[in-house]
């Protein structure tokens, strides 16, 4: 059996938890200990084919194009977190969309694209920093390896 949606997963964790400076890298966790910061989290997020929209005939062999939209999160301490969450989210880029082995997860057909971050600083924010860093990975489900 195989299930590219995990092998993309698991991947994206051992991609992002090789960031310089980063402490801990988890995958779908929000609790978060301070002595751990900075860290990393690798939530699944949603998956769409687009299959109710998809009138054809489908024979029951072919495959589907599913889409992935995981979330990494960047946790830090509030001090001078700005320029540090900065250069994660560099890194995080640059070493998602070129990692081979990612690259070979999508398949030839497939595709893996920065879709962009999100922060939340904030002045009621005193303590922590985060940033949501989100990539889409798009691939065919098939559904006779499942």
């Amino acid at each position: 059996m195989k299930d590219v949606r995990e092998d993309i997963l698991a991947r994206l964790l051992v991609v992002v938890a090789g960031v310089p400076n980063i402490k801990t890298a988890l995958r779908n966790n929000v609790d978060i200990q301070e002595e751990l910061l900075p860290a990393v989290s690798v939530f699944d997020g949603d998956e769409e084919t687009g299959g109710a929209e998809d009138r054809s005939a489908r024979p029951a062999g072919r495959p589907y194009v599913a889409r992935m939209m995981p979330e990494i999160v960047v946790s830090e301490k509030h001090d001078g977190a700005g320029s540090e969450l900065s250069a994660f989210r560099r890194e995080i880029i640059s070493r998602v969309l070129g990692d081979a082995t990612l690259i070979a997860h999508v398949g030839g057909n497939g595709a893996i694209r920065y879709i962009g971050c999100q922060t939340d600083f904030g002045w009621i924010r005193s303590q922590l920093n985060a940033m949501n860093v989100q990539f889409m990975f798009q691939y065919s489900l098939k559904i006779e390896e499942l």
